[in-house]
């Protein structure tokens, strides 16, 4: 590894990613997510949320064609996920919907970036982001996992992979499991997410099990220094980029975590924040008023910008 790459991390030395940062325009520093399911034959609306599409790979590969003619970084790849069990397999399978995108998507527009959701709560019976076994939380085995669905996203051609569930040591775990294979060089990025009531419409896309409590506690909202020694952490850990998450709620966040982490920052705006745009009616212009929150998180400090309207901003 290089003395630029140990300084500044995977991310920051990643060809396509290198690239982004270094783009003038917002366009270059939005990630769009996209949502593929095996059962889809076309595109499915969310019917709890129909703002949210669910894809098949041929219209994955339309988007992503879009996605890269209108100059964006990447996309963001979610499963939903048609079968659950206690050990989450189906999302470490090769042959998997989300495996197969990255394919699909790499051999469709090449020089887009591809990162991936690294979590197991779609993929189980009861939602959570940590498995169980006898009743209690089994950590080791959920770390086992994260690294074994990593390395399958690794092995398809991910460009990033991102440990969102919020599990202490999930970073170590990805990282390490990515480092002793070929896939040294696949960033890492850690997520500081906090509570919040914004995540209800992407778990109902992705079809995870709905929450009464969590078992992997979030971040405190009312307090100012947590996201920040989170993120500490996860750099320490191993750590390419931080996530953040929610947008608007966390712009402080993002500025702080911007001047101290040494890592890029990634603003990511849930698919409940796109609804209120997309569906409030009483909006004049919903894609450039959009368009100005994902301006106010990179003024924050966000190198890089996930969000549902990444793909009609960059086209304003």
């Amino acid at each position: 590894m290089s003395q630029a790459t140990l300084i500044r991390g995977r991310l920051a030395e990643h060809s396509i990613w290198r690239r982004a940062l270094a783009d003038p325009a917002l366009a270059g520093h939005l990630i769009q997510p996209a949502i593929v399911s095996a059962r889809v034959e076309d595109r499915e609306r969310v019917p709890e949320a129909p703002w949210l599409e669910r894809l098949s790979l041929t219209e994955l590969v339309r988007d992503a064609r879009a996605a890269s003619s209108a100059g964006i970084a990447g996309l963001l790849l979610f499963g939903s996920a048609d079968r659950k069990d206690e050990a989450a397999m189906l999302a470490s399978e090769r042959d998997h919907i989300v495996t197969r995108a990255i394919h699909a998507v790499k051999d469709a527009a090449p020089e887009l970036a591809v990162a991936t959701d690294v979590c197991v709560c779609a993929y189980t019976p009861h939602g959570q982001c940590v498995l169980f076994n006898a009743g209690a939380a089994d950590v080791p085995g959920t770390l086992a996992r994260l690294s074994e669905i990593a390395l399958v996203h690794a092995d398809a051609g991910a460009d990033l992979v991102v440990a969102s569930g919020m599990l202490e040591g999930s970073v170590h775990a990805i990282r390490t499991a990515l480092s002793s294979v070929a896939h040294d060089g696949v960033p890492v990025a850690g997520m500081v997410k906090l509570e919040t009531n914004l995540y209800s419409s992407h778990r109902r896309a992705v079809e995870a099990m709905p929450l009464t409590e969590r078992a992997v506690p979030l971040i405190d909202p009312q307090d100012r220094e947590a996201a920040r020694a989170r993120a500490t952490r996860d750099v320490a850990d191993g750590a390419d980029a931080i996530c953040v998450k929610p947008g608007l709620g966390t712009l402080d966040h993002v500025a702080r975590i911007a001047a101290s982490a040494g890592r890029p920052v990634i603003s990511f705006f849930t698919a409940d924040e796109h609804a209120l745009y997309s569906t409030n009616e009483a909006l004049l212009d919903v894609d450039k008023l959009e368009r100005e929150t994902l301006v106010a998180a990179r003024r924050a400090g966000a190198d890089l910008v996930i969000s549902y309207g990444a793909l009609a901003a960059a086209e304003q």
